[in-house]
C-alpha cells in the first residue's frame, strides 16, 4: 500500500525527491504532495518532478534562476549608480542654500510628492530641489536633536517636522525608500499619511487623497 510522506515547510523539490528515492531504495511505495503536485516513489526522478511542478527540467530551472539572480544584481548595481547621482545633485543644491528645514518647506515638499505620484524619480528630484527641499539626514539630526528616538509613524501622526522631512529625503534619494513611503504614507489616507500631515501642519483641512485625485 502506498503511504503518504508529509513534507516539512522548508522542504524543496530536491529534498522531496531524495525522500521518495530513499523510500524506494528501502522497497517502500510512497508519495508526497508538493505545491499541489503528487510525486510517487515508484517512478520519480529529479527531472520528472521539476517538469511536473515547474514545467521544465532541473537544469533549465537552475539556468533561469541563475539568470534571474544575475539580472537582479545588474539592476541593483544600476540603481546604486543612479542613487549616487541623486546624492550628488542634492549635495550641489545644498551648497547653494542654508539647509534650514522649516514647516512650510516640509509641507510644500510633501504636497508636491502627494500631487505627483506618477512622476519619475528624476522628475520628483527636480521638483523637490526647485522647492528647496535639499536638506539631508545630517541636517535633520542637527536641527532636531533626539530625532532618532521618534518613531516615524507616530511622528507623521503628530505632524513632527523632522519626520516629515525624513519622508521627503527617503522618497527623494532612494528608489526603495520611495516605494516604501508610497505604500506606507500615500496608499491610504489615514492618521499617519502624508495627506493627514498636510492637513495638520499645512492648515488645509480639506486636503485628502480623494480631493487631489490620487
Amino acid at each position: 500500500m502506498e503511504k503518504k510522506i508529509e513534507l516539512l515547510a522548508n522542504d524543496t523539490i530536491e529534498s522531496a525527491v531524495y525522500t521518495l528515492m530513499a523510500a524506494r531504495a528501502r522497497g517502500e511505495s510512497a508519495y508526497c504532495e508538493f505545491n499541489g503536485h503528487e510525486l510517487h516513489s515508484d517512478d520519480v526522478t529529479m527531472d520528472s518532478a521539476y517538469l511536473s511542478i515547474m514545467g521544465c527540467t532541473k537544469e533549465e530551472s537552475d539556468r533561469r534562476w541563475r539568470e534571474y539572480r544575475e539580472e537582479q544584481a545588474k539592476k541593483e548595481q544600476e540603481r546604486k549608480v543612479r542613487e549616487q547621482s541623486y546624492a550628488e545633485r542634492v549635495k550641489a543644491s545644498r551648497m547653494a542654500s542654508d539647509g534650514v528645514i522649516t514647516p512650510e518647506l516640509v509641507v510644500d515638499g510633501l504636497r508636491f510628492i502627494a500631487e505627483h505620484q506618477s512622476a519619475s524619480q528624476e522628475e520628483l528630484i527636480n521638483g523637490l530641489l526647485e522647492l528647496g527641499c535639499n536638506f539631508t539626514f545630517e541636517d535633520v539630526k542637527a536641527q532636531f536633536p533626539g530625532i532618532e528616538e521618534v518613531r516615524l509613524f507616530e511622528g507623521m501622526r503628530k505632524g513632527n517636522i523632522a519626520c516629515g522631512a525624513s519622508v521627503i529625503i527617503n522618497m527623494r534619494d532612494s528608489e526603495p525608500g520611495r516605494s516604501y513611503c508610497n505604500d506606507r504614507f500615500l496608499s491610504v489616507d489615514d492618521k499617519t499619511s502624508i495627506y493627514h500631515f498636510i492637513r495638520k501642519k499645512g492648515g488645509d483641512r480639506n486636503y485628502t487623497k480623494a480631493s487631489i485625485g490620487a
